[in-house]
C-alpha cells in the first residue's frame, strides 16, 4: 500500500520525512488520535520503510523486497508487535519482560535490545496504549530511559491524557486527525466483506471519522441502538422509561464474552460524549458539522433547559462538561471490570441530575 492511500495523514508524513533527511528520528513516538483514522496502518507503513532494503529514497519503501514483505505479513525478525489480548483489561506485565519464570529473557524490553537480524533498526509498536497499566508502564521506563541504538518504539493511543505522564514526558507526539465523512465513505466502499443495510454515508456521517466505528455501526442492530440512545440523551433524561434496561440489554447482546460486552458498554459511552460534546458546541453557539439526527436531538435537549430549567447556554455547557466527566468515570469503571448492571443506572441518574441543573461531584 502506497502512502497516499493512508488518508489524511499527509502532515505526520512529511514531519517524519523531515527527520529521517536531518537524521534526527526520535527514539519513542506517541501516536493519539480516534480509533480507527489509520494511526496503525501508518506505524506500519513506517515500520516498512525503516526497514526496506530497497527504498528509492527515505520514507519510500519498495513494497517488493523480503523486509517489506515480512513487514506487510508482521512477521519480520526486527518487527515487535505488542496489543491488549480481547479478554484482558490491560496489556499483561510479561509482554513487555517476560513471564515469571523468565524475566528479563524475553518481551519487548529483552528484543528491543538485542542485536538486529537483518534490518539496521529494531522497531517496537504497542498498541492498546491506553491499557498500560502501573506495571507495564514502569517496565518500560527503563528502555525509553536508555533507548537501545538504532531502535525505535512507537506506542498508539486515543489521547495524551489516557497516557501515564512519564510515558509522555519521554515520546514525541504525533497528532492524527479524523477522517472525513468522504475518505470513511470511500473506505467501507472498498470492503468487500461489509454487510449492512444502512447507507455508507449514513455510516460515514455517524462514524466521527472513524473507520472503525463506521464498521462498528454497520451492524444493523448497533445503528438503530445509537439512534434510540440519541433520542433518550436528548429527553435530558436519558434513564426515564427504563432505557437502562435497554442499554444492558444492548450490552447483553454481544454474547457471554465479557470483553465484548465491556467493549459495546465503552461505545454506548462514545455515543454519550458525542451527544454532550455536540451539546457544548450548540449551547455556546459553535458552528460544527454533524449529523441531522444528532442536531435534531441536541436541539431538543437545548430548548427543554432552557424553557424548563431556565439555564442559560454557559450553564448548559458546565452541566454537559460534568456529564462527559461523568461518563469518562463509567468507561474507566467498565475497563476495571465493573458490573454492568451495577454502574448503568447511577450513571443515567448522576447525568439526568447535570442536566437538569444539579451539578454533582465526581468522586
Amino acid at each position: 500500500m502506497p502512502w497516499s492511500e493512508i488518508l489524511n495523514h499527509r502532515s505526520a508524513l512529511e514531519r517524519f520525512q523531515k527527520s529521517i533527511a536531518n537524521n534526527r528520528l526520535a527514539s519513542t513516538y506517541l501516536f493519539v488520535g480516534k480509533d480507527g483514522v489509520g494511526k496503525h496502518l501508518f506505524a506500519l507503513k513506517l515500520a516498512q520503510a525503516l526497514l526496506c532494503e530497497n527504498s528509492p529514497e527515505p520514507m519510500t519503501p519498495c513494497g517488493t523486497c523480503p523486509s517489506c514483505s515480512q513487514v506487510k505479513a508482521k512477521t519480520h525478525p526486527d518487527l515487535i508487535l505488542v496489543s491488549k489480548p480481547a479478554d484482558k483489561a490491560f496489556i499483561p506485565l510479561e509482554f513487555f519482560i517476560g513471564k515469571a519464570e523468565h524475566r528479563r529473557q524475553t518481551g519487548l524490553c529483552h528484543e528491543i535490545g538485542l542485536k538486529p537480524f537483518r534490518g539496521g533498526r529494531k522497531i517496537a509498536i504497542i498498541n492498546d496504549a491506553d491499557f498500560l497499566n502501573i506495571e507495564g508502564a514502569n517496565a518500560l521506563l527503563k528502555t525509553l530511559e536508555e533507548p537501545p541504538p538504532h531502535s525505535v518504539l512507537i506506542l498508539i493511543g486515543s489521547s495524551e491524557q489516557k497516557q501515564i505522564s512519564t510515558i509522555v514526558s519521554r515520546s514525541q507526539t504525533v497528532r492524527f486527525g479524523q477522517l472525513t465523512e468522504q475518505e470513511v465513505a470511500s473506505i467501507l466502499g472498498s470492503m468487500t466483506n461489509l454487510e449492512t443495510t444502512t447507507p455508507l454515508e449514513h455510516l460515514a456521517a455517524a462514524s466521527g471519522g472513524s473507520v472503525a466505528r463506521a464498521v462498528e455501526l454497520a451492524d444493523d442492530e448497533t445503528f438503530q441502538f445509537r439512534q434510540s440512545f440519541l433520542a433518550a440523551m436528548g429527553s435530558v433524561d436519558p434513564g426515564k422509561d427504563a432505557f437502562a434496561g435497554e442499554v444492558l440489554a444492548f450490552v447483553d447482546a454481544a454474547g457471554k464474552d465479557s470483553a465484548k460486552k465491556r467493549s459495546r458498554l465503552v461505545m454506548v459511552g462514545d455515543f454519550a460524549i458525542e451527544f454532550l460534546r455536540a451539546l457544548i458546541a450548540v449551547s455556546l453557539g459553535t458552528e460544527i458539522q454533524q449529523p441531522e439526527a444528532l442536531t435534531n436531538h441536541v436541539n431538543a435537549a437545548v430548548n427543554l433547559m432552557q424553557i424548563r430549567k431556565s439555564m442559560s447556554g454557559q450553564q448548559i455547557a458546565e452541566a454537559a462538561g460534568y456529564s462527559i466527566e461523568r461518563t469518562i468515570q463509567l468507561q474507566s469503571d467498565v475497563r476495571t471490570n465493573a458490573t454492568p448492571a451495577n454502574i448503568v443506572a447511577p450513571w443515567f441518574r448522576d447525568v439526568a441530575r447535570a442536566l437538569h441543573g444539579e451539578p454533582l461531584v465526581i468522586r
